[in-house]
């Protein structure tokens, strides 16, 4: 491994100091313009409360997740790693299925692995891409295949109970595992028992095709090296996405049950299985996150499917939000537990705030509203130049762009994933 000069590593702090001063610079003028606002703000009563909610909780995620710390010991006894299994549950990703299944069976490791991928009724070339990859790993791969779909949750659900190792690893069938991170990742176990499972760190594979995947590229920093962060300081962290994550076995299986057969409003949950499984495991046990445990995945490149996907997230959110999480995490930790209760308020209520800021304030005055733009701006900066301190990615900027196009299109997904949430659809496939 190489190692930087002295010279490099100078030069990096200075770089360091002189992007936190431009950050502290940022929220100073921001925290300015809240106040200001706030005393001079012509709205009523609950939109200042919004205004204010909306600034503890944004600020509040600097604060937090820079107490965040990746707990883990790299000098433990090779005799002290579990044996782990891979989940790869798989629909029509003949592209890709080969390649995941390499980069996990490839990983360092000082104990067992194996791969159980599971070909959930696909109409491409999957199956015989995975019968390829069983060709050439052999023993370390066992392959479940469904006659037709039956689902995502149905797919790792089988993989768990096929397995008869201690810690599940699902990674999803277009994600790319590094070699080093299996190794890191099973070191929370070890470092702390009560650790029921953790989410790893994905970065975007494809981050530089277009406009849309560095977007994406920054998003996914932000939410992972901020947000998922300052969930972790409490061991609350609300999804564990399918990319890459891993869980303690008897954990799943204490609540295997209950996540697999879910159902709201009347309904089979088929969709947000990730954060579903997230939050019964987190019911007893603390979740947390990996900065170091990297994994690759390919993002959506056309608008159409971000949009569906997104949509999909939105109505998971709102289902967990709402039947799952918020029915317990009162319990876990009272900062939690706020921090939570308020990120599930202010995106429901975002379309009314954009109604009356664009529309009814625009129709009563005759002028756009530039102060409700640049405090998006301005805060999305903050983000971004937070996110560049922690991790130098370049396309950092482009978070400014995936705010607008939140803020303006794809918060209007809210509503619309309300009134269809009891719709099983899954919509990127």
């Amino acid at each position: 491994m190489s190692h930087q000069t002295p010279k490099k590593t100078k030069l990096y702090k200075i770089k360091k100091i002189i992007i936190l001063s431009v950050f502290f610079c940022v929220l100073y003028l921001i925290l300015l313009y809240k106040v200001y606002y706030l005393i001079n703000s012509p709205w009523n009563a609950l939109f200042r409360i919004y205004s204010l909610l909306t600034g503890v909780f944004l600020f509040s995620r600097f604060i937090i997740s820079y107490f965040y710390s990746d707990k883990h010991n790299h000098q433990y006894s090779p005799g002290l790693y579990p044996k782990c299994s891979f989940v790869i549950s798989c629909k029509n990703e003949e592209d890709s299925i080969s390649k995941t299944i390499d980069t996990c069976l490839t990983s360092i490791y000082p104990n067992e692995l194996d791969c159980i991928a599971i070909n959930d009724g696909s109409t491409d070339n999957t199956l015989s891409q995975m019968k390829e990859s069983k060709r050439k790993w052999g023993s370390k791969l066992r392959i479940i295949s469904f006659s037709e779909n039956r689902g995502k949750r149905e797919g790792m659900s089988e993989g768990v109970l096929a397995s008869k190792n201690d810690i599940i690893i699902f990674v999803d069938s277009d994600s790319f595992v590094r070699p080093e991170a299996v190794k890191i990742i099973v070191e929370h176990f070890i470092e702390d028992p009560q650790i029921g499972a953790v989410s790893g760190n994905t970065r975007v594979e494809n981050d530089g095709v277009n406009m849309l995947t560095k977007m994406q590229s920054a998003r996914y920093g932000i939410s992972y090296d901020i947000f998922k962060a300052s969930e972790s300081v409490f061991g609350t962290v609300t999804c564990c996405p399918g990319c890459f994550s891993a869980y303690k076995r008897k954990a799943i299986l204490k609540v295997l049950r209950k996540w697999r057969f879910q159902t709201f409003l009347g309904s089979r949950s088929t969709f947000g299985d990730d954060r579903s499984l997230t939050n019964f495991v987190m019911r007893t046990r603390k979740v947390v996150y990996c900065r170091s445990a990297i994994a690759t995945t390919i993002v959506p490149e056309r608008f159409k499917k971000l949009f569906n996907q997104q949509l999909r997230w939105k109505k998971s959110w709102i289902r967990e939000g709402i039947a799952n999480t918020g029915s317990f995490i009162w319990r876990k930790n009272p900062i939690a537990s706020l921090s939570f209760y308020i990120n599930l308020l202010i995106p429901i209520f975002g379309p009314i705030i954009i109604v009356k800021v664009l529309l009814v304030d625009f129709a009563t005055h005759g002028t756009l509203p530039l102060y409700y733009v640049f405090g998006i701006v301005a805060m999305s900066l903050l983000f971004g130049i937070y996110y560049y301190a922690i991790y130098p990615n370049k396309y950092w900027w482009y978070v400014l762009i995936f705010s607008l196009l939140y803020t303006f299109v794809l918060i209007w997904q809210m509503p619309y994933a309300l009134i269809k949430l009891r719709d099983t659809k899954w919509g990127t496939r």
